[in-house]
């Protein structure tokens, strides 16, 4: 239920702070919202303590999958009502993290199965097979955002058809290859694992799969500039690279017979039986030489652009798409870290990150002007107060500098990636030699995870949730971010109204998951 708006025109947010900073016996003090997270981040962490923070939070991380077996990007309406923000789409990279979650609940393995061929599915459709087939004999059509594979659709179509705004199709940049990546990681994972038959090769999907490889030929991915995670201006970003070199990685070692494949053994003969009869261009892709070569290109790109500082630092300074520090590049590490980084590669990119650590969360970017301070309540000439925001595309530069018109300075979106920091950190602890630098990482791991639970919605003065645009929250969810609401000089940090995001569910899950297996029984000493 909406809260009743005030009399200036603006949703009635709260006049007083809603958090309070609580000092976490690892020495940090964090941003807190509910009680209970208070409570949780005040007491050292144990396994079992983890284990009961986890039953307690386990209806908040309940992930669910829509009839079709998709996720959404938040539930924040009933399944098959339209969130007039836009968030009840299907987005590829949001799903293929609530898979990486459902992979690691014995409950859900069920559900994780059904989610990652709904995805497959959807790219073995007749619309997305067209559309690589246009790149691949029209590489030039790469450059257009209509044309590539698409990362977004509107999971309640029957036909899964992009999402429609007064019946036509909305024009989005659909160039984003990070989520293309982190599909093809999800897929070779579960073959891995066993969880793929040889009969889910079905015609469609195996035709989806073995373009990829030619696709990512076809547009020089290791220079592609895309919109990555974030949907923004085109240009070529570390992680997309990173994530679709990774993928290439793992498929090398499935689509390459080995001795013995273990559990993916059934899955990979049928694939491999396919691709020997292949004929054509993109069966070509397959080909252990051609595979490494693109593995090879990735990889070092990947490097060079570390070597310059982050996550699009081959431009200009003053060119608008240059940029060092960004969250994103946390893929690099989790969920599958790419190999073929050095020990010191991989903890610059850590170095990076952490730049980007504010009091309640990680801000993307310096001087992101999405979810920025009062992005909630802001008033566009001709609107009514606090009209709907739509996630709109910023992927063009006159739309990007646009959204920028009005951004306060340093009130970034402090988003929820303490979270995906979590097992980032452990990763690194997983391959250093060094003692102390492995007792550092967990100790850092526990800190992120309590950064994260301190997101969690809640009001520390007893009074019901309230998000950045007024609204009421639910308790104890994951918001997409933490932001900032400046009113008569005073600043405030709300949660984000995009609550719960599937995402950030996906994220926490994975975090106390990773934790507890991690943390040595007596806990932190």
């Amino acid at each position: 239920m909406k809260k009743k708006r005030g009399d200036r025109g603006v949703p009635s947010v709260p006049s007083r702070a809603t958090c309070r900073y609580f000092l976490a016996p690892e020495g940090e003090f964090v941003a807190v919202f509910h009680p209970l997270a208070a409570r949780w981040i005040s007491e050292p962490l144990t396994p079992e303590g983890l284990r009961g923070i986890r039953e307690a939070l386990a209806p908040s991380l309940e992930i669910p999958l829509t009839p079709r077996g998709f996720v959404r990007a938040a539930d924040r309406v009933h399944q098959g009502e339209t969130d007039p923000i836009g968030y009840d789409a299907v987005w590829v990279r949001d799903a293929a993290w609530a898979w990486f979650a459902l992979r690691e609940d014995p409950r859900h393995l069920g559900d994780a199965r059904r989610l990652l061929l709904a995805l497959w599915d959807y790219y073995g459709s007749r619309a997305q097979i067209a559309r690589f087939d246009d790149v691949l004999a029209r590489p030039e059509h790469g450059k257009d955002r209509m044309r590539v594979p698409h990362i977004r659709f509107d999971g309640n179509s029957p036909s899964l058809e992009d999402v429609t705004f007064r019946g036509k199709p909305i024009d989005w940049n659909h160039k984003q290859n990070d989520a293309h990546g982190l599909f093809l990681i999800a897929l070779a994972l579960a073959a891995g694992e066993g969880a793929l038959t040889a009969r889910d090769l079905t015609a469609g999907r195996y035709a989806a799969l073995i373009r990829f490889p030619a696709f990512f030929n076809a547009i020089r991915f290791e220079r592609y500039e895309d919109a990555g995670a974030w949907e923004e201006i085109d240009r070529r970003n570390t992680s997309s690279i990173g994530l679709v070199t990774r993928a290439l990685q793992l498929w090398k070692g499935l689509a390459v017979p080995e001795k013995g494949d273990g559990p993916a053994g059934p899955f990979v003969a049928a694939l491999r039986k396919k691709l020997g009869t292949e004929k054509g261009a993109a069966g070509f892709g397959w080909r252990e030489e051609r595979l490494s070569a693109l593995i090879a290109r990735g990889l070092a790109a990947v490097r060079r652009q570390l070597e310059l500082g982050g996550e699009s630092p081959d431009y200009d300074p003053g060119d608008i798409r240059y940029r060092r520090a960004d969250a994103c590049l946390i893929a690099l590490l989790f969920p599958s870290p790419l190999e073929g980084l050095t020990g010191e590669e991989r903890r610059s990119v850590l170095q990076i990150v952490n730049t980007l650590k504010r009091p309640a969360g990680v801000i993307r970017y310096v001087n992101d002007s999405y979810q920025s301070g009062n992005a909630w309540i802001r008033r566009k000439e001709g609107e009514k107060p606090a009209a709907p925001v739509e996630t709109a595309d910023a992927s063009g530069h006159a739309a990007f500098l646009d959204r920028f018109r009005g951004f306060i300075p340093h009130t970034e979106a402090q988003w929820f990636f303490d979270s995906l920091l979590v097992p980032a950190r452990l990763e690194a602890s997983f391959v250093t030699e060094d003692p102390l630098l492995k007792k550092r990482d967990l100790f850092l791991a526990a800190v992120h995870l309590k950064r994260a639970l301190g997101q969690l919605t809640g009001n520390m003065r007893g009074e019901e949730p309230v998000a950045a645009d007024g609204t009421a929250v639910p308790p104890l969810l994951p918001p997409e971010s933490i932001n900032t609401v400046i009113l008569r000089g005073k600043a405030l940090l709300l949660p984000s109204p995009v609550v719960p995001l599937n995402w950030a569910r996906a994220a926490l899950a994975l975090a106390l998951n990773r934790l507890e297996k991690a943390l040595p029984e007596e806990g932190l000493s």
